[in-house]
């Protein structure tokens, strides 16, 4: 991420192992850590355009997938927000994050976690804009295959699916 403000507000964050290690793994065909640090980008000027704490809508935005697949499409907000608690982060910073699935989740309660929905889906948009963009130079097929290999999840779904495949083959 280039130097923002907004980092001033993350640097203690962007050093956690469960931060680093998004940059392996995939969201929307994308490098996690990308669909972050843009949520944060989004996050700081929305906040200043909203008025809202700036500082709380970063840090959520940057925390607000972390562990997601812990949880399903509609669960997964308490879960990183449960982490983010662990973490030592306020009851704002937790809340916004628990909501930012609105309207599939719960709904907002402050002008903080409004914006993180806000930020969160326009990052959305820019994911894919980023995914379409890399198709026509073959770097977003390149990543998706490089991220299949590095995230665990994937990892362990293609040795399932090889598995299968191996004993299927040799079955009666």
């Amino acid at each position: 991420m280039e130097h923002h403000a907004a980092f001033d507000y993350i640097r203690d964050l962007l050093t956690l192992p469960e931060v680093v290690e998004t940059r392996h793994h995939m969201h929307h065909s994308i490098p996690k850590h990308d669909h972050l640090t843009r949520s944060v980008r989004m996050s700081y000027h929305l906040s200043r355009l909203l008025r809202a704490d700036i500082r709380t809508c970063v840090r959520a935005a940057l925390l607000h997938d972390i562990n997601s697949r812990a949880g399903t499409l509609t669960t997964h907000g308490r879960v990183a927000a449960r982490w983010a608690a662990e973490q030592g982060e306020d009851s704002a910073v937790c809340a916004a994050i628990e909501s930012h699935m609105y309207p599939l989740g719960p709904a907002p309660t402050s002008r903080e976690a409004w914006v993180l929905v806000l930020a969160d889906k326009a990052a959305s948009l820019g994911d894919i804009k980023q995914f379409l963009t890399g198709l026509i130079d073959g770097s977003s097929l390149a990543n998706r295959r490089r991220l299949k290999e590095t995230d665990p999840y994937y990892r362990q779904r293609s040795r399932r699916r090889l598995f299968r495949r191996q004993r299927a083959r040799y079955a009666p």
